[in-house]
């Protein structure tokens, strides 16, 4: 049986993915002499929760699940801005801008997922969701005093606080497929919300 990298997310429409792409395209010039490896525009989402390697036979109860939990929420709007970092400044590994959480609706969606999902014998998240899509990483050869230096260049970035809106329509339940390039996103199911 073959196993399929899942994770659940929300994709972004093509109008924001083209402000991303903006977005990228400054901060490569304003970043350019630090060692990170910047994600593909159309590979930029905003995951709700990463599956792993899963078998495809689990596959029709996912889709059922995450078709459930498109069924109980409503459509809404986040808006898109603010540089951030994970794991911290001091020592970053990427490098993402914010979805800014405002009425606590992709809490509470992520954490609806969570809890489908936590049924089938996925581990619950230990962490609430931090909503952000990921711009870069950086390189494993970075010295520690790259990414400190790198942490506090971006602290010092301004011009980010607002760079669009990611309308949350519909979730999606997608297959990461590694490759050399880049890991390349298919949808299997996608179900829209009320």
């Amino acid at each position: 049986m073959p196993q399929y990298r899942l994770f659940v997310a929300i994709t972004l429409p093509a109008a924001l993915l083209d402000e991303l792409e903006i977005v990228q395209q400054r901060l490569r010039r304003q970043l350019a002499r630090y060692p990170l490896r910047w994600v593909r525009p159309e590979g930029i989402h905003l995951t709700l929760k990463f599956l792993g390697e899963t078998h495809a036979a689990k596959l029709p109860q996912i889709i059922d699940s995450v078709a459930q939990v498109a069924a109980r929420h409503q459509a809404f709007e986040l808006p898109v801005g603010g540089l951030g970092m994970f794991p911290h400044a001091r020592r970053p590994s990427v490098l993402w801008i914010g979805v800014q959480e405002q009425e606590g609706q992709l809490q509470r969606l992520a954490a609806d997922v969570d809890k489908r999902l936590t049924v089938l014998g996925w581990p619950r998240e230990k962490h609430r969701i931090t909503g952000h899509l990921t711009l870069a990483r950086v390189q494993r050869r970075a010295s520690h005093q790259e990414r400190r230096a790198l942490g506090e260049s971006v602290a010092g970035l301004r011009g980010y606080a607002r760079v669009g809106a990611l309308p949350v329509q519909r979730v999606s339940i997608m297959r990461s497929q590694l490759r050399a390039g880049g890991a390349v996103y298919t949808e299997l199911a996608g179900f829209t919300l009320i």
